[in-house]
């Protein structure tokens, strides 16, 4: 297994390239060499500075171009397995595995983005579960903190684990204290006594991603010890 991990989440809109690029950020500030991968994105354009790709690699400090980041892009914010469809374009599973076998060891350490979930399509015969047993890096799953999502975080631990993934560790993003409720604070415990995994961090809600904000955030919030 290599160094560096692949975020996933428990849901489509989960702030996983949020969590993906805080975690970036505070690693390479320690001085980690940090290359980020996420190889297909779609509705956004790689190269707009406000997408997900350039998010992260502005975080990261990756010089590798845009491109190389995120290989395949398409038009439509759906999965990008529709999405290339609607395009007429067809994108392999060993087409991902080559891109990120060109890249991969740029970087001591590299942290990957799926896309939505962990069982979105990504093509016509292969899952996003399929591409992070390929890429054999532990995962983090990004999760939301309110009622429902132990059930949700439980359903991705326990897929990852049953694709044979090693599951590092779950973070909890978007805690609003103002808006919290009794479940939002007791599921951190619940989903370390059943998904059997830690809670690495519970991330407050935040408008800011400058570099400066993350690092602090990441830094203070979450136990980035077991990423190194």
């Amino acid at each position: 297994m290599g160094q560096g991990i692949f975020v996933t989440g428990t849901d489509t809109g989960i702030g996983k390239t949020f969590v993906a690029a805080g975690v970036a950020a505070a690693l390479s500030e320690k001085g980690v060499d940090v290359g980020v991968f996420k190889p297909m994105l779609s509705g956004e354009n790689r190269e707009d500075p406000a997408s997900d790709t350039m998010i992260l690699k502005s975080m990261s400090g990756d010089e590798s171009p845009p491109s190389d980041i995120t290989p395949f892009q398409f038009d439509e914010p759906l999965a990008p397995y529709l999405a290339a469809k609607r395009q007429n374009i067809s994108v392999k599973q060993s087409d991902v595995l080559n891109s990120w076998n060109h890249i991969k060891h740029r970087h001591s350490f590299n942290i990957v983005e799926g896309a939505g979930g962990i069982a979105v399509p990504y093509g016509e015969d292969f899952l996003v579960s399929d591409v992070m047993k390929d890429i054999n890096l532990s995962v983090l799953v990004v999760a939301r903190p309110n009622l429902g999502t132990v059930n949700h975080t439980f359903l991705t631990v326990d897929y990852a684990r049953r694709c044979g993934l090693n599951v590092l560790g779950v973070v909890i993003n978007g805690f609003n204290s103002a808006r919290a409720e009794a479940a939002d604070y007791t599921n951190p415990e619940l989903i370390e006594q059943f998904c059997k995994v830690p809670v690495l961090g519970i991330i407050p809600q935040t408008d800011k991603i400058d570099k400066k904000t993350l690092v602090e955030l990441f830094q203070s919030k979450m136990d980035l010890s077991f990423f190194t």
